[in-house]
């Protein structure tokens, strides 16, 4: 039984969470990388698990997720695909040379001979179009099909259709309707359907990020994705690529994330503070309390001097 099918809980986890303030930033799921394989099938709460992928090709999947660093497996559909073969798609999420990659397959099979290294050191499946995946599994939580179906329904209608597809889980559905732009594992929250998904999927593919809505990028720490979102509402600069990841160091009160402006070549140091006060909110539409939950305060923005390494 899905967590939000359980008695006694107390309401929509995503109502909830808006009405209690609750901050998006920095909650994002952490993932280098984003493995995602078509299922048709009906998804139940554990959509992949419960799926009818054969078994070998379960094992083959694992064994790509072990060889791809960082990577999150997911299982996605699209409306109206009937008969229009498999597709496989592996998006390296990065603030530098991120990069997505296509593989239409006749069946489940085919994946069994797939070497996933020469995938993805050469070109020949590299997608240049963005993927745009939504959380629309209902039976995970109610929330995900509540509002995120609607979302999918909308942006499957609008001007970039053919790039968005539904997907089982991405965490976080108190934030529902939740959805990932990639390559670059661009998660946002709180979108409904309307004017308002496909502004910010314009956003990205012109380059942008939508600081309304962001939650974090998937690269990055949860602490990162704070301070990313701390510098660019004190910049006012929303280019996906305009900063770059150099180091996280941790201090007496949290901790201080370095960026490089792609720009400028101006070095950035953000202070990011772990709160000390939680907001009670519902996790899951089925939870009967509230629990708390800590997020992260913005402790302030200095120039540094540049010539600092990535870790």
């Amino acid at each position: 039984m899905s967590k939000d099918k359980k008695k006694g809980g107390l309401g929509l986890c995503a109502v909830d969470s808006l009405v209690g303030g609750e901050p998006m930033y920095g909650t994002a799921a952490e993932a280098d990388a984003w493995i995602l394989i078509e299922y048709r099938g009906r998804w139940s709460d554990d959509a992949y698990k419960d799926s009818s992928i054969p078994k070998s090709v379960k094992e083959k999947l694992k064994k790509i997720s072990k060889s791809v660093k960082g990577a999150r497996l997911q299982v996605i559909s699209q409306n109206g695909r009937d008969g229009e073969g498999i597709s496989l798609f592996v998006a390296r999420s990065s603030d530098t040379g991120a990069k997505l990659y296509e593989i239409n397959l006749h069946s489940y099979d085919d994946l069994l001979s797939l070497d996933i290294d020469s995938v993805l050191k050469g070109d020949e499946y590299e997608r240049k179009e963005p993927l745009v995946i939504v959380c629309t599994n209902g039976e995970r939580d109610v929330c995900c099909g509540k509002f995120g179906k609607p979302v999918y329904l909308e942006a499957a209608a609008g001007p970039h259709g053919r790039n968005v597809w539904q997907t089982n889980h991405i965490g976080g559905h108190r934030f529902a309707a939740t959805f990932v732009c990639l390559p670059h594992g661009i998660c946002y929250g709180r979108v409904r359907e309307g004017k308002v998904v496909d502004e910010v999927i314009d956003k990205y593919v012109r380059g942008e990020i939508d600081l309304a809505s962001l939650r974090g990028r998937s690269s990055y720490s949860n602490e990162a994705q704070a301070a990313e979102y701390f510098l660019r509402t004190e910049t006012g600069k929303t280019g996906i690529s305009e900063f770059v990841l150099q180091r996280e160091k941790k201090t007496k009160d949290g901790i201080a994330v370095d960026f490089v402006s792609t720009s400028t070549g101006e070095a950035h140091r953000v202070n990011v503070l772990k709160s000390k006060h939680s907001v009670k909110v519902l996790k899951d539409c089925g939870d009967s309390k509230r629990s708390g939950v800590s997020g992260f305060i913005y402790g302030g923005h200095s120039m540094i001097e540049t010539g600092a390494k990535k870790k």
